[in-house]
């Protein structure tokens, strides 16, 4: 009854990480995008309500300065290299020390599971950065001849 129990907490647990978190992250993002363009629709149509002179194109420009800058290609793909480098790190630690009876989470098999899914999530991330790189290449080049022109 207690093996069936673990079973069900690990496997409730991934399928929250794996499937409800994304989803959850998803949702919120695209809410927050829309709630931001409603906004911003809405003030451009009272100011062109209160004055009919304005460029529209202008009042696009100035309302679409956002707080925080946007990462280039090149900077994104090194924040996954560095997540990934630092998952794989985690996981691999987590195994050997579970490997050698020093026990975190219980048992050694959560260990173990943990562990294993760290090191998954850190090589995928450090796969989407190579891949990305080699694919991106042309946009990393454009952007880097972009921000040298400036």
């Amino acid at each position: 009854m207690e093996d069936i129990m673990e079973m069900i907490t690990v496997l409730l647990i991934v399928v929250g990480l794996c499937v409800v978190l994304p989803i959850m992250i998803v949702w919120i993002t695209n809410k927050r995008k829309k709630e931001e363009l409603e906004k911003k629709s809405e003030i451009l149509m009272t100011l062109l309500e209160k004055k009919t002179d304005m460029d529209p194109t202008e009042v696009l420009k100035t309302l679409d300065m956002s707080e925080k800058k946007k990462k280039t290609v090149k900077q994104e793909l090194l924040e996954r290299l560095m997540g990934g480098c630092i998952l794989s790190l985690i996981g691999l630690v987590l195994l050997i020390t579970h490997l050698c009876n020093f026990i975190f989470f219980g048992t050694k098999t959560n260990g173990i599971i943990f562990g294993g899914v760290m090191i998954a999530v850190g090589i995928a991330m450090l796969v989407y950065y190579f891949v990305g790189k080699k694919m991106l290449k042309k946009e990393i080049d454009a952007e880097e001849k972009q921000l040298t022109e400036q």
